[in-house]
């Protein structure tokens, strides 16, 4: 935290930071999970069935992350003045 914080925003950003926190273990606690059994699955048919149904949708899914990934290079570069 910087040192010009008011006490008025550090109180906001532990709320926020706390809410979220809340928010996950919610998700997490009331999810039901069910039994693991014989439904395991080998990473091979993982592979086979995201590459043969839903090809398309890794490819696409792939570039969007490479955009974001340059987009956030670019914007992290300094500007030399």
């Amino acid at each position: 935290m910087r040192k010009e914080d008011s006490t008025q925003a550090i109180v906001v950003k532990l709320l926020v930071v706390g809410l979220l926190l809340e928010l996950m273990l919610y998700s997490v606690f009331s999810l039901e999970w069910g039994e693991v059994g014989d439904a395991l699955l080998k990473t091979a048919e993982v592979g086979e069935v995201l590459f043969n149904q839903y090809g398309v949708a890794v490819l696409m899914l792939g570039l969007l992350l490479l955009s974001a990934i340059l987009g956030g290079v670019f914007i992290a570069q300094e500007e030399e003045e």
